[in-house]
């Protein structure tokens, strides 16, 4: 179900009126607006898009876990947000191979660098992995992995 919203996500960004406009407010608020976006609008319909993903995201992470409580999202959004800007923010496809460098990681990633250091359970420093990750990728490329180097904008 995950794998068919992010399909939904990219193709409505790519292949609507809407994600067109949504795309080019990203670009250039002022710029959008001169060719006849109403930016508000589309500032509107994307946070309702992004809050129906995150409740449906919400939803399928409450069902694998079968249970839910009001702190259980606070490590999976940073992870979300790790992915993003691992992968370049504003980048879809970046998110998507940032989630997914993560998974692989935080599932081989501690048995790997953990196992020869005594840890009683390298399985418990999976959440460290990711936050360095974040931390490692802030640092060198603030940008993400797939994410374009901007040029400033002059004023």
């Amino acid at each position: 179900a995950a794998i068919l919203m992010m399909i939904g996500l990219y193709w409505f960004v790519q292949r609507t009126k809407t994600g067109k406009a949504i795309r080019a407010v990203a670009e250039d608020k002022d710029v959008a607006a001169l060719m006849g976006i109403d930016v508000d609008r589309v500032i509107v319909i994307t946070f309702i898009v992004g809050a129906a993903l995150a409740g449906a995201a919400g939803v399928l992470f409450a069902l694998y876990n079968k249970q839910v409580t009001h702190t259980m999202g606070f490590i999976p959004g940073i992870k979300a947000f790790t992915a993003a800007v691992l992968g370049g923010i504003g980048n879809i496809p970046g998110a998507m191979f940032g989630g997914l460098f993560i998974g692989i990681f935080e599932s081989v990633g501690p048995s790997l660098f953990f196992s020869g250091l005594g840890v009683p359970s390298p399985s418990q420093l999976k959440d460290v992995i990711a936050f360095v990750m974040l931390v490692v990728v802030l640092i060198f490329r603030p940008t993400g992995l797939l994410g374009e180097v901007l040029a400033e904008k002059k004023a």
